[in-house]
């Protein structure tokens, strides 16, 4: 009897880990993220008074990024044309 019931909870046991193992890509599918970024920063302070606002953080260093041709080309960036002879 003891033995039978140590066989059945490993079995179940194994069991158990084989359906986490397989569930994990599923999962992984469903779980993806929508690929949208926001940079928004919202802060409250105060006791007494109260003080909150919102800021997006992307518009207020917009004028301080370098434009997109003074970074280096990514390794998948396909090269300009040669010039027509």
């Amino acid at each position: 009897m003891l033995r039978s019931s140590t066989l059945s909870r490993s079995r179940r046991s194994w069991i158990a880990a084989a359906l986490a193992t397989a569930a994990i890509p599923g999962a992984i599918v469903f779980i993806t993220p929508a690929g949208t970024a926001a940079a928004d920063v919202c802060v409250g302070a105060g006791r007494r008074i109260n003080v909150s606002g919102c800021a997006n953080i992307a518009d207020a260093i917009a004028p301080y990024v370098p434009p997109p041709t003074y970074y280096a080309p990514l390794p998948e960036d396909v090269p300009p044309p040669p010039p027509p002879p």
